[in-house]
């Protein structure tokens, strides 16, 4: 049950975070008023007046939805006819990965590299945190699984 909570809220916030970089790769400059500004408060770089390439960001969108498909994966709300033990690993590796950069995201030496403003507020206060979350998130749905819990003698 609060597997699947945490799934669909995993889900639901990767699929949004993904629809905003795929507008974002296509021009349209919400949340800010211009391109400039979206790029400050995105992307963060030292100077930066432009988005990075409508390819960038689609990447980074198709990525987002692949992890939001984990999710649902990882929650049995999806069923999948792989491995576990693959999925096992994806969970873990998607952890690690949004975990990593949920702590990085604070470290001097990140905010060191990116000092634009107003991106450098706006990691601190959400981007990172939230980063971090869904990694544990995703940790949590990972331990979960039932294999897991058999061996660390979770389930009966």
């Amino acid at each position: 049950m609060l597997t699947s909570l945490i799934s669909a809220l995993l889900a639901a916030i990767l699929t949004i975070v993904g629809l905003l970089h795929a507008l974002w790769g296509f021009g349209v400059t919400f949340p800010a008023a211009n391109e400039q500004q979206l790029a400050r408060m995105v992307v963060g770089k030292r100077g930066i007046t432009k988005m990075p390439s409508m390819t960038a960001c689609l990447f980074v969108a198709f990525s987002l939805f692949g992890f939001a498909f984990l999710a649902l994966v990882l929650g049995r709300l999806v069923p999948m006819p792989i491995s576990k033990w693959l999925v096992a690993a994806a969970g873990a590796g998607a952890a690690l990965i949004f975990m990593g950069r949920g702590v990085l995201g604070v470290l001097p030496a990140f905010e060191r590299a990116l000092p634009e403003q107003p991106f450098l507020s706006l990691n601190r206060r959400f981007y990172s945190p939230l980063i971090f979350l869904i990694g544990a998130g995703f940790a949590l749905l990972t331990l979960a699984l039932p294999y897991w819990g058999w061996r660390l003698g979770l389930l009966g």
